[in-house]
């Protein structure tokens, strides 16, 4: 017998003791077999997402996307020959071209190079407008 309350419904437990029924049988049924689809449809969901890396780790280079930037081998060293004294300021790149903007002795400047042959294709000095 039990030593609560006559009006509250009890159920006996798996160790024995008696147990308020908080859900019915159907109630508990219906608990159980929402834990079984929620189990089954993570266990799934897990299994695609390691499928889906393993696909993408074991794709060949053919059907990957080419990438966008596209590397080329290193030319030779470009030496450029700026005046004795000169301190490079700013470096910018175009494309193939390389414009170095130095200031030296005699006044700033920009030297331009061309980076497949090496070669100072442009310089141009930097001098302050006359006074008119």
């Amino acid at each position: 017998m039990s030593d609560g309350p006559k009006d509250t419904p009890t159920t006996e437990g798996a160790n024995g003791g008696d147990q308020p029924a908080f859900l019915s049988d159907q109630q508990i049924r219906t608990l159980k077999i929402s834990v079984i689809v929620m189990s089954a449809v993570l266990l799934v969901g897990f299994a695609v997402v390691i499928g889906r890396i393993v696909y993408l780790l074991n794709r060949s280079p053919k059907d990957a996307v080419a990438p966008a930037v596209t590397t080329t081998t290193a030319g030779p060293p470009v030496d450029i020959a700026l005046p004795q004294g000169a301190t490079v300021r700013n470096i910018a790149l175009s494309g193939n071209q390389l414009a170095v903007h130095f200031e030296g002795p005699e006044g700033p400047g920009v030297a331009v190079v061309d980076m497949t042959s090496g070669q100072v294709i442009r310089r141009i000095s930097i001098r302050p407008q006359s006074g008119k």
